[in-house]
């Protein structure tokens, strides 16, 4: 669809969108890699610290994957300037992407329930779900409005430490991310009880 755009219009406007699509697949090989180091030994303390460790860099990287949804504002930005068909094929370049991407990222946080619920009680699985649901809402936000890469925090902790919390004591800040991690429950929900049918 990008190639296809490239070649109508001789613009390379939404070629970021692969390079967001690529992040959403991050969280889904680390869950991948958390499930098989699990399975392989939970017994072994190296293993089980290599999963935790593994699981916090899935946390950072996760709302990479849902993130895809606020593309959509540069089509309301460009929606004045375009032809109406050109107009629609960019909606649905980005539904396609916003779709897999996200839907991705919900079969990473699957893997993970799956994972919590095998090792641990029932409980402590929802409660990674939930944890997941809000930082992942509040992470989209530091990416939209406060411009942080998930990386930051490796590179810049200390400046991305103090963004993050400053953040916290704005209510846009809160209501955007709560509006995200309510979306983002509510349909970890459908892949969840989906994949418990036949």
């Amino acid at each position: 669809m990008i190639a296809l755009r490239l070649m109508l219009t001789g613009s390379l406007r939404y070629a970021f969108l692969l390079w967001n699509l690529f992040l959403a697949w991050v969280p889904y090989l680390l869950g991948l890699l958390i499930l098989r180091i699990t399975v392989s030994g939970t017994g072994q303390p190296r293993l089980r610290a290599g999963a935790v460790l593994l699981g916090l860099l899935w946390l950072l990287f996760y709302p990479n994957a849902p993130y895809i949804l606020t593309d959509f504002i540069h089509v309301i930005e460009e929606a004045a300037n375009l032809t109406t068909a050109l107009l629609w094929y960019d909606i649905i370049l980005h539904a396609a992407f916003a779709f897999i991407g996200h839907l991705i990222g919900l079969i990473s946080l699957a893997i993970l329930f799956q994972t919590m619920e095998r090792l641990h009680r029932r409980w402590s699985a929802w409660l990674v779900v939930v944890l997941a649901c809000g930082l992942g809402g509040y992470g989209i936000y530091l990416g939209r409005f406060q411009r942080l890469n998930s990386w930051d925090i490796l590179f810049l902790p200390g400046a991305t430490l103090r963004i993050g919390m400053l953040s916290l004591f704005n209510p846009k800040a809160l209501l955007f991310s709560l509006c995200f991690a309510f979306y983002i429950f509510l349909t970890f929900l459908i892949v969840h009880f989906f994949r418990q049918t036949r």
